[in-house]
């Protein structure tokens, strides 16, 4: 009877501990490791230039891209085209918040618009065309290469995501020996 509680107990602990892991899986992107925020769903990538894939609640998306080591475009491109895929309907300015963040290990730019947003290369498609969505975007300049980390959807899910955005992209850590990104 004590070695089937004994038993039981222990099994307890181990389901308890995966659920744990389950919640807080780590990622390695570009050779650097971050903690995926629970209640986000990975998706396999769609194309060879997205490194990882999310999704959470409210219709958020995440994508992780690497177009390959000094591809990609500047930081200011980048940010003139993102601003450039939305547009407000009476035709004011684009709300547009950007952050540079150099406390970390290489240098992040947080984008953040809101608007109509017509994703896409370029103008994107017609069908493409969605109100009341939001875009935040960081550019991460690594040793290893640029890598583009975006999430975008409702505005009000986006808003609900932000920290969780945040701490990802700013919990990018090498994942050289001892550098657990949890930390």
């Amino acid at each position: 009877m004590t070695l089937i509680r004994q038993s039981v107990g222990t099994l307890a602990i181990a389901l308890l501990s995966s659920a744990a892991i389950a919640q807080s899986p780590t990622v390695s992107l570009l050779d650097y490791r971050t903690t995926v925020p629970s209640g986000w769903s990975s998706r396999t990538p769609s194309s060879s230039s997205r490194l990882a894939e999310y999704t959470a609640a409210g219709g958020v998306e995440v994508v992780v891209y690497f177009f390959g080591k000094g591809s990609g475009g500047n930081v200011q491109a980048n940010l003139t085209r993102w601003k450039g895929q939305f547009s407000t309907p009476d035709s004011s300015p684009v709300p547009e918040t950007i952050t540079r963040d150099s406390t970390g290990i290489f240098p992040i730019t947080f984008a953040e618009y809101r608007g109509t947003y017509r994703r896409g290369i370029g103008a994107g498609s017609a069908d493409s065309v969605k109100t009341g969505q939001a875009l935040i975007a960081a550019i991460a300049e690594t040793p290893r290469g640029t890598m583009f980390v975006q999430m975008f959807g409702p505005s009000a899910a986006v808003a609900g995501q932000r920290d969780a955005f945040m701490k990802f992209v700013r919990g990018l850590k090498d994942s050289g020996p001892g550098n657990d990104p949890a930390r």
